[in-house]
């Protein structure tokens, strides 16, 4: 969540980040952004169309460097995964709110849980926002119904969602960012590297809304825990 007055500014610091790749890796800011695709080992097979494929490829017509297959180039993606991640964390107006269900269940369900957590937030700031999401993922009859099932007399989210696909929104390739680093952070994979799971709590600690009045360590609606309390045995 960024508050409307400080868009233009915190875009501005996005764009910047985003003139970083164009100038040092000729990668346009037109390029989406989508974290899983960004740090898989063949960031090729993730690119959705060919219209993002030609806006990955040099003047020479091939693949830039930096979205090669390598250790060297999937380590300066993580790279800058995290420096992506450090931007969005000078945002100290804006906020991140993450939801999390254990077993099995649908982006809807997981959606519901995030206006809940989203209309709690609002009443306690006695502010109101509106929501946008990837209209990819969704036709938006699903999402209209979570919406005008909220309660009319004291609803603060205005209008339903708003589509937009996330190509061409980078504040929809941001929280893409932000909600892969919170997925990354609850995983028990032993062979993820602890540095990179501690990158949600970290680059982004001044914005995380904690729901359960915590003050440090992980903390997402659902699965919350204090990262710094060892684990019993």
């Amino acid at each position: 969540m960024i508050p409307l007055d400080l868009w233009t500014e915190y875009l501005g610091r996005w764009l910047s980040f985003r003139s970083f790749l164009y100038s040092r890796h000729s990668l346009p800011a037109s390029f989406e952004l989508h974290a899983q695709g960004w740090l898989a080992i063949e960031p090729e097979k993730h690119i959705p169309d060919q219209s993002q494929k030609d806006l990955a490829r040099g003047d020479d017509g091939e693949l830039i460097e930096l979205l090669r297959r390598g250790k060297a180039q999937r380590r300066s993606r993580s790279q800058i995964f995290e420096k992506g991640l450090k931007t969005i964390g000078t945002f100290t107006e804006a906020r991140v709110l993450t939801v999390f269900k254990a077993g099995r269940w649908g982006k809807i369900d997981l959606y519901r849980e995030l206006l809940d957590f989203l209309e709690e937030f609002l009443g306690q700031e006695n502010a109101h926002a509106t929501v946008l999401v990837d209209g990819g993922h969704d036709s938006g009859g699903h999402l209209h119904k979570c919406h005008r099932a909220l309660e009319i007399r004291s609803r603060r989210i205005v209008e339903d969602a708003s589509m937009r696909r996330s190509h061409e929104s980078q504040l929809l390739q941001m929280a893409d960012w932000c909600a892969h680093a919170a997925f990354q952070s609850i995983q028990e994979r032993p062979d993820l590297d602890e540095r990179f799971k501690r990158q949600y709590e970290k680059a982004l600690a001044r914005l995380i809304v904690r729901p359960f009045e915590q003050d440090d360590g992980r903390a997402i609606r659902g699965f919350d825990y204090n990262a710094l309390t060892p684990a019993v045995p």
